[in-house]
């Protein structure tokens, strides 16, 4: 490594760096601190158990910084060496504005392979156990009170829909229950219970009523014990409401796959866009490096607030196009990877682009 590129480094590594400590604290103070104290004081979740889910989803946090910390480290870089006329005498020396880019480029694409890295390794069995303790600790916190649990189908429609007084996770028994079932037709079916425990892949009702309507009018049948079909177990429930952030690629590829023989194309859609999204994503900060290495050349130094602020416009637009482009891509309109890979694409014309233009400036 040349002295140059030493120099541009130490340049480079202590914006980056602060941008993700800040961009981090405004991703946690924002939504994940908030998630944290409403499990704790809304939902009766131990104050370990919170933690842990906090801390757990933590990766993912931080691979959603490293676009946003490159863009503005590549910009506060340049922006410094841009101020004191060092990038001046740079050109003058001999070296243009590749070869004074290019360390800012390769330590681009080192943070996009390790954010690739880190989402496909990492973020999902983080997430998966996270969801885990979260279950554990929803249980034993609704054991003491009241319990709310749905059952949607693979397109997130609700199927079914239980509530009870209290809950006894050791033998999966709700007392008091109250069960909602929107699988009966156009209007849905209500039961009442004294208790329902889950035996297998269905909920036993014992000493309750259903009540159902038949043209305006309510029909209400007592029953002496009743089993509602839920689908699955409780294990195989999981498997199915997985999330597409608790999935590695693999299991993204084979759950659309799946998605697909079922005919449930909406799905398989979601899934395949998904796919292409964690794999397209990390690379935007390869993008964001090039981008930041020409809006950074002015005249007078930045501070750090004006790149901040900069960069968060920057990033903020490419993010409002990706969703945007992400909804379309879902509905089949165009194939997943096009949809997926145009704002990166976007952005290295743009990058390049504009360092083309100050090259011949």
């Amino acid at each position: 490594m040349s002295r140059l590129d030493r120099y541009l480094l130490t340049e480079l590594v202590p914006p980056f760096l602060f941008g993700v400590g800040a961009f981090l604290a405004i991703l946690l103070g924002v939504n994940a601190l908030y998630e944290m104290l409403k499990l704790i004081f809304r939902m009766g979740f131990p104050v370990s158990s919170a933690l842990m889910i906090f801390v757990l989803k933590l990766p993912g946090s931080i691979t959603l910084t490293l676009p946003m910390a490159m863009m503005f480290g590549s910009l506060m870089s340049m922006s410094r060496l841009s101020g004191d006329g060092e990038l001046v005498a740079l050109r003058a020396g001999g070296a243009g504005m590749a070869r004074i880019g290019t360390p800012v480029i390769l330590v681009g694409l080192l943070v996009s392979v390790s954010a690739l890295a880190i989402n496909e390794l990492i973020v999902p069995p983080f997430e998966d156990q996270a969801y885990t303790i979260s279950r554990q600790a929803y249980q034993t916190a609704a054991s003491e009170g009241d319990l709310a649990f749905e059952v949607r189908d693979a397109d997130g429609k609700m199927e079914r829909w239980l509530y009870g007084k209290t809950f006894d996770a050791a033998t999966m028994t709700v007392t008091d229950a109250l069960i909602v079932d929107f699988t009966r037709g156009e209007t849905p079916v209500v039961y009442r219970a004294g208790s329902v425990s889950w035996q297998g892949d269905s909920w036993v009702l014992e000493k309750g009523d259903y009540t159902q309507w038949d043209r305006g009018r309510s029909i209400q049948m007592v029953v002496e014990k009743t089993t509602v079909p839920v689908g699955g177990t409780p294990d195989e429930l999981d498997r199915v409401t997985k999330k597409p952030a608790e999935m590695s690629l693999g299991e993204l590829a084979q759950s659309a796959a799946e998605a697909m023989e079922r005919g449930n194309q909406t799905r398989a859609g979601r899934l395949l866009q998904h796919k292409q999204m964690r794999l397209a994503l990390p690379w935007s900060s390869l993008g964001f490096a090039l981008l930041g290495l020409p809006l950074g050349i002015r005249r007078t130094r930045s501070s750090r607030g004006i790149g901040m602020g900069l960069s968060l416009v920057v990033i903020f637009v490419y993010y409002a196009i990706t969703h945007t482009l992400g909804i379309v891509g879902e509905r089949g309109m165009a194939h997943h990877a096009i949809i997926a890979w145009t704002p990166n694409i976007l952005l290295y014309l743009a990058g390049i682009g504009l360092m083309l233009r100050s090259s011949n400036s």
